[in-house]
């Protein structure tokens, strides 16, 4: 998918299995392709797994031009969206599915972004569907600021795996973000410095890793995980930042009492140049049908 010059790799074989680690959390999924690097790195941890023997032994440029084997896999935007976006201007988010589709297709044969997505859609369902509604919104927006189309990529891709961190976390963690204790509290917290790393292992744009490593940050400051402001924080995370809050609080999976999508769009208003970039927040109000007045 990206056009980064390397050596030729060696393809040892193909997982034959899903992998996950002591804590069932899903690392990499059946049909990856290994290296002898990352076969050492899975033996180092003692983690058990078995390689299928078709078409090992293949050497490539790059292992971002393999393709995914799954017919079954995730990668296109579901034919019926979530509800909460019948409130949205429907031109909007009809091309931005439509974005998504191209590029979720274009995902699937790039061996990296395409196991990483599969393998939160397969260990984390609800956080996989959230993220496609994040990526649906975030595209709408970039589009509304009409970013160029690399970065229309790049915030794209970062919305969908803008929570990939979330699958090294601790099962225990994840099942109580609604009441986690402080411990708990510090743990969460670092989910996007964990999925930046993760996505560091690729050479993949800086947007797209600024994007994860930044989606919790607060345009005032006091966001984390490093509580940067203002222009320090990555305009794709801005964007992502926006759209994350807006479908977090409007899904009940996330906390007991979700919100409207009008009482969720009030909220974002309210920290307009507090909690998030001004600008992302106007352009996402103007994508509804009907704003909502402000009561003064």
């Amino acid at each position: 998918m990206y056009d980064n010059t390397e050596p030729k790799i060696y393809i040892v074989g193909y997982l034959a299995h899903n992998v996950t680690d002591k804590f069932g959390r899903l690392l990499l999924v059946e049909g990856a392709p290994m290296t002898d690097n990352m076969i050492q790195k899975l033996k180092n941890r003692r983690i058990s797994f078995r390689l299928s023997e078709e078409n090992a032994g293949k050497t490539v440029d790059t292992l971002q031009h393999l393709p995914v084997n799954d017919s079954n896999s995730p990668f296109k935007v579901p034919e019926k969206i979530d509800k909460k976006f019948e409130n949205f201007n429907l031109e909007s988010v009809m091309n931005a599915s439509k974005y998504l589709n191209i590029l979720l297709k274009e995902m699937r044969n790039d061996s990296f972004l395409g196991n990483n997505l599969k393998a939160l859609s397969q260990g984390q369902s609800a956080t996989y569907s959230h993220s496609i509604n994040v990526a649906i919104l975030s595209v709408a927006i970039a589009e509304k600021m009409q970013l160029p189309q690399a970065s229309l990529q790049e915030v794209s891709i970062g919305a969908l795996l803008h929570d990939i961190g979330k699958m090294l976390l601790p099962p225990d963690v994840l099942r109580e973000v609604s009441r986690m204790d402080d411990g708990q509290e510090m743990l969460y917290q670092q989910h996007p410095r964990i999925g930046a790393d993760l996505l560091a292992a690729d050479k993949l744009p800086l947007g797209i890793y600024l994007t994860v490593q930044q989606h919790h940050e607060k345009y005032s400051g006091g966001g984390y995980p490093y509580g940067i402001k203002e222009d320090t924080i990555n305009i794709n995370a801005c964007i992502v930042s926006v759209a994350n809050v807006f479908d977090r609080v409007t899904s009940g999976i996330y906390q007991r009492n979700s919100l409207t999508p009008t009482e969720a769009i009030d909220r974002i208003r309210s920290g307009k140049g507090l909690d998030y970039h001004p600008l992302v927040v106007d352009l996402f109000v103007s994508l509804f049908k009907k704003v909502p007045q402000v009561v003064c």
